[in-house]
């Protein structure tokens, strides 16, 4: 079949990836749902300041790699873990 359809192989990829992505998306966004007023003021501080200091120094963002990105989903994944399966 893959001889008829040279890029379907590529194309279930990119449908795998995609799936994958809005499901840790929609985990991610659940999990944000019950977070603390604290924790979400806390993180939009740290972002405000973060952007301001970028600003400030002109510094271009930069694209991320695949180890930069496999390293983030890793920390995703734990941080989920821990959220969804706290140890007692």
């Amino acid at each position: 079949m893959l001889r008829f359809f040279p890029n379907a192989k590529r194309s279930l990829d990119s449908l795998l990836i995609l799936i994958t992505d809005l499901v840790t998306d929609g985990l991610l966004f659940f999990r944000l749902l019950f977070r603390s007023r604290t924790a979400l003021s806390a993180e939009v501080l740290f972002l405000r300041k973060q952007l301001a200091f970028y600003q400030e120094r002109q510094v271009q963002p930069r694209r991320l790699n695949d180890s930069a990105r496999f390293s983030r989903m890793v920390k995703n994944l734990k941080r989920i873990e821990k959220a969804w399966f706290p140890v007692s």
